[in-house]
């Protein structure tokens, strides 16, 4: 009985699990109680991401510093999705190259492994991207309402601070998260000019980085912190407008082909099949 057939599949279903694992799989217990503040941490109950974490932990320090810090900087602004951290998605990439290798050299294709080996091991990287340009684009659509929301507070009469702890409470989405982590940076003593920078570091959107800029030249100038939101406030709402305006006039364009290609020969056939019909009949 030939078993490289077997033991194929079983590497292929161990990576798919292996990978969905990674990815769905909560932060451990560990983890959260530090976050948490917790004094006592439970032991991590998932040997499974204890091992891959501790894979990628070690394949760390052997990649080349370009692809570790890029990745580690395309998961913060990515949020973190699915709770992942940088030792873990390292772990699965090497386990989901490792299985394909493994699989295909089992099954002699020693040219298709080299080929599919590397995909595999910059797949999570590129899942990654779509996450973060995902998220960058929920904030930037949430940009100015955020914006009015704060400049509203501050006409108010709240500080700053307190007009972003009533924002953080009334909204939700990855823009009020990151607002949330700001503030939890200066509550933890971080000065305020470098955690608005730090807010636009991670989300590397024009509009957070135009209003930081905007507000740490008015702390700087002595300027009206509520002018300068009403300002960014109405630039962002006329960005917003001009991006709309760009879609639709592109939208256009876009419905050319599926006119040409599936509206019109439809359109042809049911107006000229009938005529040509009758005129074969007549001759």
């Amino acid at each position: 009985m030939e078993f490289t057939p077997i033991l194929g599949a079983v590497a292929l279903v161990g990576a798919v699990a292996m990978f969905w694992w990674g990815l769905s799989a909560r932060p451990s217990a560990a983890r959260s109680n530090l976050v948490a503040g917790l004094s006592d941490a439970a032991p991590e109950q998932n040997q499974l991401i204890a091992l891959m974490r501790q894979l990628g932990q070690s394949a760390r320090r052997r990649l080349p510093n370009a692809l570790v810090d890029g990745l580690e900087v395309n998961l913060v602004q990515a949020g973190h999705p699915g709770g992942l951290d940088l030792p873990r998605i390292i772990g699965i990439k090497i386990t989901l190259a490792a299985m394909a290798a493994f699989l295909l050299l089992l099954r002699g294709h020693v040219v298709l492994a080299v080929i599919v080996a590397p995909i595999l091991f910059f797949l999570p990287d590129y899942w990654v991207l779509s996450a973060r340009d995902q998220r960058q684009a929920k904030m930037q659509r949430d940009a100015a309402d955020i914006i009015d929301q704060l400049t509203i507070c501050v006409e108010a009469g709240l500080g700053f601070d307190g007009a972003l702890a009533r924002v953080a409470e009334t909204t939700d989405g990855p823009l009020t998260e990151e607002i949330r982590h700001m503030m939890s940076d200066i509550r933890a003593g971080v000065p305020r000019a470098q955690a608005l920078r730090a807010l636009s570091d991670r989300t590397q959107i024009v509009e957070i980085r135009q209003l930081v800029t905007a507000l740490l030249q008015a702390q700087k100038h002595g300027v009206s912190i509520a002018e300068t939101l009403r300002i960014q406030s109405a630039e962002m709402r006329d960005k917003r407008k001009q991006r709309t305006e760009e879609k639709a006039a592109k939208l256009t364009v876009r419905m050319i082909f599926p006119i040409v290609v599936c509206f019109l020969p439809v359109f042809l056939i049911i107006t000229m099949v009938p005529a040509l019909i009758s005129i074969f009949r007549a001759l």
